[in-house]
């Protein structure tokens, strides 16, 4: 099987999967907002959002670098594996323990320190689970994730059904969290011994290495994470729980669609790593160049329509009580273009093992967020905050895009990106003008318009789909 049908399989089966956990995601969002209510929800949001930027120190880096160092020595995966396995452990104890205490000294209510308290051990198995996953990522076998990740997803949604209907309040939706992670983290490593026998190991050679060499990816994942999470945790600290509501509702949207540039470009990592470890120029621009015209046509047709159809998605997940939230994701959801184009940019600088070069531009951005929500957050809330987090994107997606064209010489082709951008248009158009026609119809008239669009801009063509789709009788 070539190389395109390899990663486009890959990527098949994570969509997939995360087509089913974006159903689960988006039934226990209508189920949580609609039992705990928007102030209730917002302590919910608030408890992982906290948390999020806790488990990115556990991280450091890691999963990244440990694809990279599998990709390019397949023959040592067991012992990469293990290692990293054993170093989450230890580091994930340590981390959350820290961030549990510092909860109770924090002004944050008796409720939200608790559930701190129990999310720690769901973001425990959280992040230890990225060490199998590293590993059927480097072996593009990723239906082994898929399929752990689902029966997780599902053990989430049973919980928290079964727990509404029993009334058991906030905390148990906690507990839900942190059984349904367990369960991932289970399911993962029966299905990853099967493929190489990993188990925690302690090595403390192996534990250095891959620090030094993860720690620059890490600081960069440190400040991508404070800026992606910061809004919502100065929101907390600035605004009360109904604010944090408003804005997590939507913001829990858009962190389900932003999984599709990182299933794709985490398939294409460790091919783009062997091309541009190779010096293969033309391979590595030809990956580059397709992965930036695959974000185009999937994330600009998703902009457009939340856009015009914010409030009624609001309504449809969330509930009525969530409408308030629409224009909310109106903004927010521009993100999700900046982001999916950054991706390609983030990934391949990765690949070509220069992420330090991210460093500076990431810092700006941090600085950026903090300062501009501290000012906005105390008069506009949460569409301070929104404007806020898309401002930022833009400018990671400048300087990453400066970084890729000035030190690595790969450039995009644009004509896929504004043929793209013509058929969202014309889709954004059709959408608008077909009136009270009820939310599902409006999105599959949006689904037909733009289709058509792509296929007569020749924005894509079904030869490229053919390439592109596996085989799976062949090796």
């Amino acid at each position: 099987m070539n190389v395109s049908r390899r990663i486009a399989g890959n990527t098949i089966i994570q969509i997939f999967s995360k087509a089913v956990t974006a159903a689960t995601s988006a039934l226990v969002l209508a189920y949580l907002a609609r039992y705990l209510g928007v102030s209730g929800y917002g302590d919910y949001v608030t408890v992982f959002a906290y948390l999020g930027i806790f488990g990115v120190l556990v991280d450091l880096g890691i999963f990244v670098t440990s694809v990279r160092e599998i990709a390019k020595s397949p023959e040592a995966e067991r012992q990469i594996v293990g290692n990293v396995l054993g170093l989450r452990l230890v580091v994930g104890v340590i981390i959350f323990a820290i961030a549990s205490a510092l909860a109770f000294i924090i002004p944050y209510s008796p409720l939200v320190r608790l559930g701190i308290l129990l999310g720690s051990v769901s973001q425990l198995f959280l992040v230890v689970n990225q060490a199998p996953v590293s590993l059927f990522q480097a072996r593009l076998i990723m239906h082994r994730a898929a399929i752990a990740d689902i029966v997780g997803r599902l053990v989430l949604l049973a919980l928290v059904w079964w727990f509404i209907k029993l009334q058991l309040g906030f905390l148990p939706m906690i507990g839900a969290v942190a059984i349904s992670t367990f369960v991932t983290f289970v399911v993962s490593m029966m299905l990853a011994i099967k493929v190489s026998a990993i188990w925690p190991r302690c090595d403390w050679a192996i534990w250095r290495r891959i620090l030094i060499l993860a720690l620059p990816m890490g600081a960069v994942m440190i400040l991508s994470t404070v800026y992606f999470r910061v809004d919502t945790v100065l929101l907390s600290l600035m605004k009360d729980s109904f604010d944090v509501g408003v804005y997590g509702a939507p913001y829990k949207i858009l962190e389900v669609l932003l999984a599709i540039p990182t299933i794709f470009m985490s398939s294409v990592l460790p091919v783009m790593t062997r091309a541009l470890d190779e010096h293969n120029k033309n391979h590595a621009l030809g990956i580059f160049r397709r992965s930036f015209d695959f974000m185009s046509i999937a994330s600009l047709p998703l902009v457009v329509g939340t856009i015009l159809l914010a409030t009624p998605i609001m309504v449809l997940i969330a509930g009525p009580d969530f409408a308030i939230s629409g224009p909310v994701l109106a903004i927010i959801i521009l993100k999700l273009a900046g982001s999916a184009l950054n991706s390609v940019m983030i990934y391949t600088i990765i690949a070509a093992g220069a992420q330090r070069r991210l460093l500076l531009p990431y810092a700006i951005a941090v600085v950026f967020n903090v300062s501009a929500n501290l000012v906005l957050i105390p008069t506009y809330s949460y569409m301070g905050a929104s404007v806020v987090t898309v401002l930022t994107e833009a400018w990671v997606l400048i300087a990453a895009g400066y970084l890729v064209g000035k030190y690595l010489r790969l450039t995009p082709s644009w004509g896929v990106l504004l043929k793209c951008l013509v058929a969202s248009g014309v889709m954004g158009v059709v959408v608008w003008w077909s009136g009270d026609i009820g939310l599902w119809l409006k999105i599959g008239i949006g689904v037909v318009v733009y289709v058509a669009g792509i296929f007569l801009l020749r924005a894509i063509r079904l030869k490229d789909i053919h390439e592109l789709l596996p085989k799976f009788n062949r090796v």
